[in-house]
């Protein structure tokens, strides 16, 4: 992996004639160098011809003056010295595993940031679990070969754009400011048509306006009543609606204008956030799902960003969930909603007695559900239209309703408060729904089911207006 500048360097030290890095550089009058061996061959050949310089042809005639370019000397020794002294490095690069220390490595894996000898190198080129290690000829600079950004990641990828390399956080970063600067392109181009639009309807408004003005002031000249009176009154109220149109109509402008900005910036941060987050998980955890065990912390409930729908966006911390109205670009997964605005937290359980307590607010589904459920159906994906959930439904109009396996029943029972408790029990198969905290909860509703399958936490929301939200605060 040849460093792009250095290679720039190199051509720009190197001689015309000799195609050499510079020996003993004398300038010419046009302000070109030569080694000073190569000119004085050039000088010995050009006997009784004019001598002309080898990168522009200039002419200097008989007579001609050089001196010694001391400073592209000074360079050019320099980066004839850095460049045998990494070569020097390279050929004594030592196996980081040998206890002796002696062992000269065969190969230097980026990933790991280690040099291998012969011995030590087979695990890399044997197992599996080394897949997509690059193996490189040893690197003695591979200190050198750091990010300045990122300290702790390995120069791995060239950009074309900026000619240098770069790791792969440089590179996420790149690909998340390209995202947003075209949202933000999207969005601008849309404000613009709608200015267009509105100034349109404004300019029909004002001619319209004119034209009446005009066709009253024909109607008083024909009735010839009190003309300057008459005249004067319905200019005035006539030009008192023009007023009023403009300011309706600038006012309008004013509030779409807003409107458009907030969306513009909100939608700007979720695009960041969204990629942060998954710049963190891919960070933290490269090879492995970020999906945790049973075993796990049970006091913490996480949200499964492989089921997530396109039309929710997911909180930092896994815990929260937002209705957005726009589909985000989330990567191909077998276990995403697709026509369900649904998602499933990242742990299923089995057996015992668990309690998840929820806020929500907003048109929203609460439900247990069997990580078997359906993911691409258009009907029988949504919670409570199957037999693999059990769900509890808050429409827009505040009503609420149980449902499982297509089965919709009302409850007459109101909220208590935002916060929902759902309690599951594997031994006496009961699915309680619960409004307040588990300790001092008033029961909505209870299933009685045999739970075969390991199930999980599932949240479904489907209104922007009024806003759809949920979010997870305790489980245990």
């Amino acid at each position: 992996m040849d460093n792009p500048e250095n290679t720039c360097l190199e051509e720009m030290l190197m001689c015309p004639v000799c195609q050499d890095i510079f020996k003993d550089p004398r300038q010419l009058p046009c302000g070109h160098s030569l080694c000073m061996g190569c000119l004085e061959n050039l000088m010995d050949h050009s006997s009784g011809v004019p001598f002309r310089c080898p990168d522009c042809r200039t002419d200097f005639g008989g007579a001609m003056g050089v001196q010694k370019n001391y400073v592209l000397a000074s360079i050019a020794e320099d980066f004839r010295e850095t460049r045998r002294r990494r070569a020097v490095q390279t050929k004594t690069v030592y196996c980081d595993f040998c206890p002796e220390g002696e062992i000269l490595a065969i190969k230097t894996c980026l990933k790991c940031e280690v040099s291998l000898c012969k011995e030590h190198v087979k695990p890399h080129t044997e197992l599996p679990v080394f897949t997509g290690h690059p193996l490189l000829t040893p690197l003695g600079d591979l200190q050198e070969r750091k990010c300045p950004q990122h300290e702790d990641k390995v120069l791995k990828y060239y950009c074309n754009a900026s000619r240098r390399y770069i790791c792969n956080m440089c590179s996420l970063e790149s690909k998340q400011h390209s995202l947003a600067t075209e949202a933000s392109t999207v969005l601008r181009r849309q404000m613009t048509e709608y200015m267009e639009q509105q100034f349109t309807v404004l300019r029909e408004q004002i001619r319209e306006s004119t034209d009446s003005v005009r066709k009253l002031n024909g109607d008083i000249q024909r009735e010839k009543r009190n003309p300057a009176d008459m005249c004067l009154n319905n200019v005035t109220v006539v030009l008192l609606c023009l007023w009023f149109i403009v300011l309706y109509y600038a006012y309008n402008y004013s509030v779409e204008n807003q409107t458009l900005t907030e969306a513009l910036d909100k939608q700007q941060n979720r695009v960041h956030h969204i990629y942060s987050t998954i710049a963190e998980l891919l960070n933290d955890h490269p090879t492995k799902s970020h999906k945790p065990s049973e075993t796990d912390d049970k006091g913490f409930l996480a949200l499964d960003l492989d089921t997530v729908s396109p039309l929710l966006g997911v909180s930092a911390d896994l815990q929260s969930v937002e209705r957005v109205k726009a589909k985000l670009d989330y990567p191909d997964s077998n276990s995403r909603f697709d026509e369900a605005p649904q998602v499933l937290s990242t742990q299923c359980f089995s057996s015992g007695t668990h309690v998840w307590e929820v806020e929500a607010e907003g048109h929203w589904d609460i439900a247990v559900s069997y990580k078997s459920i359906q993911r691409k159906s258009k009907d029988s994906s949504f919670f409570g239209n199957n037999t693999e959930s059990w769900c509890l439904t808050h429409d827009a109009e505040g009503k609420l309703f149980a449902q499982h396996n297509r089965r919709k029943t009302a409850l007459s029972v109101t909220l208590q408060s935002s916060r929902i408790a759902v309690t599951v029990n594997f031994e006496k198969g009961n699915i309680t729904f619960s409004s307040g905290e588990s300790t001092i909860a008033h029961r909505l509703h209870e299933f009685k089911a045999e739970l075969t399958q390991p199930a999980c936490l599932g949240l479904g929301l489907y209104q922007m207006e009024p806003p759809s939200r949920a979010c997870v605060v305790k489980a245990s």
